[in-house]
């Protein structure tokens, strides 16, 4: 998973680099679908989130309790960047990154967990999955978008190492919010990268998240892959998507308006 991961964000990392050479000044200046930033601004986002990890940046935003704030004080430091600055901070932080995370992932320190602000601590190894999901969405369901230009191809590896990242997001980062939940759900999702997984309440109040089958599940919750990504961060209602529910309904329903995942 870790080399698949690796392999997956350079792609991603290339994906970016050749939709935003092709961009105008009129386009890094665009608003985003990211509320109150230009593409220009997700792109310093993107950049600023792998340089976070190598550089003495990382403190704060382990130690903080308001990553969202966090990550628009870093891209309010950069706005008066010029678009080609931002696009050489991208192409040199994550190259740099990239290849820090190759010598991090390795067995003997890929299992040692870092907190994620708020959000949980996550072994390194799986850190890769998360950018991968960071830039994979921004460009696809932010940028892309909001230019009415077609989002570049995405294949099984970026999609596979996006719902390693995304399930155990879930797992951790949504205690409170599913703290109701008595009962398995279990969530399948069709398509490259697609699967089953059963999301479980544990008897200390914590979520675990594994893949499986439906068995034992008091509800199924059936959608695409391709598009959890964006009713998963709750861009778009889940009820605007492709998405069938069985069994209890209700629950179903209920797990899925409290889904929030950044």
């Amino acid at each position: 998973m870790t080399s698949g991961s690796l392999a997956a964000l350079r792609a991603e990392r290339q994906a970016i680099l050749e939709f935003c050479s092709g961009l105008t000044t009129d386009d890094w200046a665009a608003a985003s679908m990211a509320q109150g930033w230009t593409v220009k601004d997700v792109v310093t986002h993107m950049a600023a989130s792998l340089r976070t990890l190598i550089t003495p940046a990382a403190i704060p935003a382990m130690a903080t309790k308001q990553i969202e704030r966090l990550n628009d004080r870093s891209v309010d430091k950069s706005r008066s960047r010029s678009p080609e600055q931002v696009l050489d901070d991208f192409t040199s932080w994550t190259r740099r990154g990239i290849i820090a995370l190759n010598l991090l992932t390795a067995p003997a320190v890929g299992r040692l967990p870092l907190p994620v602000g708020e959000l949980g601590r996550y072994p390194i190894k799986l850190f890769p999955a998360m950018y991968v999901f960071d830039w994979h969405t921004h460009l696809r369901h932010d940028i892309a978008p909001s230019l009415e230009r077609p989002a570049p191809p995405t294949d099984k590896q970026r999609m596979t190492a996006m719902m390693a990242w995304l399930t155990k997001l879930l797992e951790q980062s949504h205690r409170k919010q599913l703290a109701w939940l008595d009962a398995t759900v279990s969530l399948t999702l069709h398509g490259p990268g697609g699967g089953t997984w059963q999301i479980e309440p544990l008897r200390d109040g914590g979520l675990h998240v594994r893949t499986g089958t439906t068995t034992g599940a008091v509800a199924h919750i059936i959608g695409q892959v391709l598009e959890f990504p964006v009713w998963g961060t709750g861009r778009v209602p889940w009820r605007s998507c492709d998405i069938t529910l069985r069994g209890d309904t209700d629950v179903a329903e209920r797990l899925l308006d409290n889904l929030d995942l950044v």
